[in-house]
């Protein structure tokens, strides 16, 4: 009696054995295959980072030289710089074209290839056969018969009409005398937004800018101009007394945009050397902004200025903080903004 009981639950134990290895060969076959998937997502999403660089690069090289030629080594020098598992994308002349956009009746954009005028850069980006690096090679997924990964995506970048909003702080501390080589914070900001008209002229001789200045009150100290010259000499005097009414200097701003082309692409530059003291925080007036589609970068500057508040308002805005410790750094971000302003993603 008892070893026809052993015997029957050894049989049972038995029984299971093969069931635990079936199950545990599924386990191990998905935790493998799991590492592939993941790849294949980073994998995808690198792709799509190089290649909407590239295409920004090229309708910005196409926007400020007005080569198509040009336009195609920036997208392939920006693709380049962009790795795609583990190696810079290569790109090849044809995966690039050079055309016009167009509007149609759902509100999407249509790209014309070999259109004049040429405003726009359209970029395929490819690891599969035909591209120069072939597809991407799989760990364990070849256990299964599935030997690469052949992505394809493609990204459209157009310069655009844009309307700028320059939001500068004039509170006394911009004469404080740390910017480096001698200068004042003020005349720092100065040369720098006086690089970053050079750099609108450059690239986007068609936008138009206006100035608004801020410290104890804001005001609008140029209107929306196409003409850079008086944009240049209202720069050129600008002095520094009094507190920090960021809030207000915003808002101003902003008001400048309202009266904006229909179809121009409206973008607030707002700079600080400190923290808001007076006329409480900036951020009801910075979601006032993005309620009205106006785009906001914000450059901090100074050890002493409040990054993080910056920050903030850059993400309501939708758009890129950046922060200067020195008069080199200053002109450094207001080129960088100035630089990709004339271009947006269309595809």
């Amino acid at each position: 009696m008892i070893c026809r009981h052993l015997s029957s639950r050894v049989k049972r134990t038995g029984a299971m054995l093969p069931l635990i290895a079936v199950v545990m060969i599924i386990l191990i076959v998905g935790a493998v295959l799991s590492v592939d998937v993941a790849h294949m997502h980073m994998v995808r999403a690198e792709l799509r980072t190089a290649t909407d660089s590239a295409a920004k690069a090229g309708a910005e090289a196409l926007a400020r030289t007005q080569d198509p030629e040009a336009a195609i080594d920036a997208a392939i020098r920006a693709a380049s710089l962009n790795r795609v598992s583990g190696e810079g994308l290569e790109l090849g002349r044809d995966d690039i074209v050079v055309g016009s956009v167009q509007e149609t009746a759902d509100g999407s954009f249509e790209f014309l290839a070999d259109v004049e005028p040429f405003s726009s850069v359209r970029v395929v980006g490819r690891r599969d056969g035909s591209s120069a690096q072939g597809p991407v090679p799989l760990l364990f997924s070849p256990l299964l018969g599935v030997d690469n990964f052949r992505p394809v995506l493609a990204a459209t970048a157009s310069s655009s009409v844009i309307d700028i909003a320059l939001v500068l702080d004039r509170s006394g501390s911009m004469r404080t005398l740390d910017a480096g080589g001698g200068l004042s914070r003020n005349q720092a900001l100065i040369n720098a937004v006086n690089a970053f008209v050079d750099e609108i002229e450059a690239t986007s001789p068609l936008a138009a800018i206006s100035i608004s200045t801020y410290s104890t009150q804001a005001t609008l100290d140029q209107n929306l101009t196409t003409n850079f010259g008086l944009i240049r000499n209202e720069i050129n005097q600008l002095g520094a007394q009094g507190r920090t009414n960021m809030r207000a200097g915003l808002l101003v701003g902003s008001d400048t945009l309202l009266n904006s082309r229909p179809f121009s692409q409206r973008v607030i530059v707002l700079m600080t050397d400190g923290n808001f003291n007076d006329g409480g925080t900036p951020l009801p007036s910075a979601q006032t902004a993005a309620d009205r589609g106006q785009t906001i970068h914000t450059v901090s500057f100074s050890s002493g200025a409040n990054q993080a508040i910056m920050m903030q308002m850059a993400q309501i805005g939708g758009g890129d903080h950046f922060h200067a410790d020195d008069a080199d750094d200053l002109t450094a971000a207001f080129q960088e903004i100035a630089r990709s302003l004339p271009v947006v993603l269309t595809e």
